[in-house]
């Protein structure tokens, strides 16, 4: 699936910019730059983000934020 045929809900990107801005881990930075290569297509993640998204995910406690990072999977990944 191509990322032009996935659409990721513009509250997932907020509050994962949230959880970044308000965060200051390698997670958080991880995070930050695979949402702003949501933004601009330039290339696709490798497969390292692929297994770090694959292991925040399964970790994730907060509802709200492992819904947003499941899209963003979704919409990085496929």
């Amino acid at each position: 699936m191509k990322w032009s045929e996935v659409q990721m809900d513009e509250h997932s990107r907020i509050i994962i910019e949230e959880y970044c801005r308000t965060h200051k881990t390698k997670k958080a930075a991880m995070l930050w730059d695979l949402l702003q290569l949501s933004y601009t297509f330039e290339c696709e993640p490798d497969d390292d983000y692929a297994l770090f998204m694959e292991s925040t995910i399964a970790r994730e406690k907060n509802p709200e934020l492992k819904q947003a990072l499941e899209e963003l999977d979704e919409f990085l990944f496929g």
